[in-house]
C-alpha cells in the first residue's frame, strides 16, 4: 500500500501575464503569489510529519513552485510528471478565450465531468483525467509515502472530493495490483 498526500498548488500570481492577455495553456507559466507561498508554508509541518520519500509534481509552474518550496523541508528526490497537468478544456490544445474556458468548465460541471452517451465534447472527461492521474501515481507504488503536487480538478477526479482549496492536502491510498496466480 502506498500513501499519498495529494496537494494542490498554492495561489498563483497571474499579474505578470496580464500584459500578454495569456489564457489557457500560456497562463501555466505563472508562479505563486506571495499569499500562495504562505499557504504552502502553512503545510510544512504536516508534510514533514508525513515524511514523503519522493515528491512528484505537475510540470505547470505553480505546482513546481509549490514543490520547490517544500523540497528543502523534506530533502527527497522530486520528479516532474507531465500527466499531472490540469484538466484539459480543449483536447486539440488550442488557445481558448477566458469565456470559452468558463463555458466548457460549466458544461463539464453540469455533466458531472462526462460526455453524454454516444457523444463527444472537446474537453477531457473526468474518467479520462482519473485514468491519466492514476497511471502516474501507479508508477510510484514501490514507495510507501509520496507527496504529489498538482491541481484541483485532477485531485477531485482521483480522490472523489468536492473541492480542494489552495495548498490543501488530501490523503489518498493506492494499493499495488497483483497478478492472479
Amino acid at each position: 500500500m502506498t500513501f499519498f498526500l495529494l496537494m494542490r498548488h498554492g495561489q498563483p500570481d497571474f499579474s505578470g501575464l496580464d500584459k500578454w492577455n495569456a489564457r489557457g495553456w500560456p497562463a501555466d507559466i505563472a508562479p505563486l503569489a506571495a499569499a500562495g507561498e504562505e499557504q504552502v508554508r502553512r503545510q510544512f509541518d504536516r508534510i514533514a510529519e508525513f515524511a514523503p520519500e519522493i515528491i512528484v509534481s505537475s510540470p505547470v509552474t505553480r505546482s513546481l513552485h509549490t514543490a520547490l518550496l517544500v523540497l528543502p523541508r523534506v530533502n527527497v528526490p522530486c520528479k516532474v510528471e507531465f500527466d499531472l497537468h490540469d484538466w484539459v478544456a480543449d483536447l486539440s490544445l488550442q488557445r481558448l478565450t477566458l469565456e470559452e474556458m468558463q463555458r466548457r468548465g460549466s458544461e463539464f460541471d453540469s455533466r458531472h465531468g462526462e460526455w453524454p452517451p454516444g457523444e463527444t465534447r472537446p474537453w477531457e472527461t473526468n474518467s479520462a483525467m482519473r485514468a491519466r492521474v492514476l497511471g502516474v501515481l501507479s508508477r510510484y507504488l514501490t514507495y510507501r509515502r509520496v507527496l504529489a503536487v498538482f491541481h484541483n480538478a485532477p485531485i477531485r477526479a482521483v480522490a472523489a472530493v468536492a473541492d480542494v482549496g489552495m495548498a490543501e492536502i488530501v490523503p489518498f491510498e493506492l494499493k499495488r495490483l497483483t497478478s492472479p496466480p
